[in-house]
């Protein structure tokens, strides 16, 4: 029973965060909700290239879906709450408030125009998944080169990953001390994976 239990500390301890460890069985469509001209719709487009990219590199036969924009309202609120629910829940399961209930996609990523920390929620109970944010007005998303890697970054967990403690990488974040200023560049550039990340997604999805 021990072994047991040990195996399943080191297994959550791998993954960063419990419900990581869930995988797509198809390529997900991804829905963007964002007013119209905003200059985070040409960052999404950058994040889910890079991990099209990434994957094709690795020999993965995984991709994400295509992208679209949706018009609708921002629930921001909802957005807030949600960030501090995935915030405090290190990946255990979440509340998902009515608003974000009803997602067009099967990763939909909401533009917010307020101030929360940007996240990746957990699989709903549609297999869904939602990607906030942060406003663009608000440090550092409006920083030069912040936003490509933020949204790379919280798709990254949408597919999967968790965190690491490599500052010079793109999925360095908490309990590590770093944080999405450290994106910032007046070069535009997407951060790298480690080789222990490429290997894990070659593990959770392989070439065919």
């Amino acid at each position: 029973m021990k072994r047991m239990m040990l195996g399943i500390v080191i297994g959550i301890a791998l993954t960063g965060h419990a419900t990581q460890a869930q995988t797509w069985r198809h390529a997900p469509k991804i829905a963007v909700v964002g007013p119209a001209g905003d200059s985070r719709l040409r960052a999404v487009d950058e994040a889910v290239a890079y991990w099209n990219r990434t994957l094709q590199e690795i020999g993965s036969g995984f991709r994400l879906g295509p992208v679209t924009r949706v018009a609708r309202p921002i629930p921001e609120e909802a957005l807030q709450q949600m960030s501090t629910s995935v915030l405090s829940s290190r990946g255990r399961t979440t509340d998902f408030p009515a608003a974000l209930r009803d997602l067009p996609g099967d990763i939909t990523i909401f533009l917010a125009q307020s101030e929360f920390v940007s996240f990746a929620s957990p699989f709903n109970e549609n297999d869904k998944r939602i990607v906030g944010i942060r406003g663009a007005s608000f440090p550092p998303m409006n920083f030069p080169n912040v936003p490509r890697n933020v949204i790379a970054h919280e798709l990254g967990h949408a597919i999967g990953l968790g965190h690491n403690s490599d500052p010079t990488t793109l999925m360095c974040g908490r309990p590590a001390p770093c944080r999405p200023a450290l994106f910032q560049s007046n070069q535009p550039r997407m951060f790298p994976l480690t080789g222990a990340e490429k290997s894990r997604l070659l593990a959770m999805y392989p070439a065919r």
